[in-house]
């Protein structure tokens, strides 16, 4: 084999890499990659309830969320060994994630409800993942829990 075919090869296997990768970096842009979601991990402890009474609640809370809040992408809790509830909570943007303030705040929709979920979980902290609105940093600072602000500074999403 000459080298001018072997450089004709390579530029070829070079120019149809670059394609591949091109096509699927521009899918990966646009399957479902949000740069604007916000994702909160809350990280809680039990306020004296049983299990059953946390997991009859929990499930409760989540069907209230999804009902009421359809930019919520995901509202999910999970348990573990050290007797910690964790939320994670994941929002389309800002907006939403501001939505979700509102509702559970003074003359909110779900005012009674964020009662009752205080009478059984103590939150801890909250993470905050994303770039928040500064709407949505005022609003969550203004109720006084422990914040924690992690920017994005790369990754993707899937649906």
């Amino acid at each position: 084999m000459t080298t001018a075919i072997r450089h004709l090869l390579l530029s070829l296997v070079f120019l149809t890499s670059s394609t591949v990768w091109a096509a699927h970096h521009a899918e990966t842009q646009n399957n479902g990659f949000n740069p604007k979601e916000i994702t909160y991990l809350v990280t809680m402890k039990v306020n004296n309830k049983s299990d059953e009474a946390i997991r009859n609640f929990s499930a409760f809370y989540q069907a209230l969320v999804e009902g009421n809040e359809p930019s919520t992408l995901a509202w999910h809790f999970y348990s573990g060994p050290d007797g910690k509830v964790h939320l994670m909570e994941r929002y389309e943007n800002s907006m939403a994630a501001l939505q979700h303030v509102k509702n559970i705040s003074p003359g909110g929709i779900q005012e009674k409800e964020f009662g009752d979920f205080t009478d059984h979980f103590v939150i801890e902290k909250i993470a905050i993942y994303g770039n928040p609105s500064s709407a949505l940093v005022d609003s969550l600072e203004a109720i006084g829990l422990p914040l924690e602000f992690r920017a994005s500074i790369g990754g993707y999403s899937r649906r």
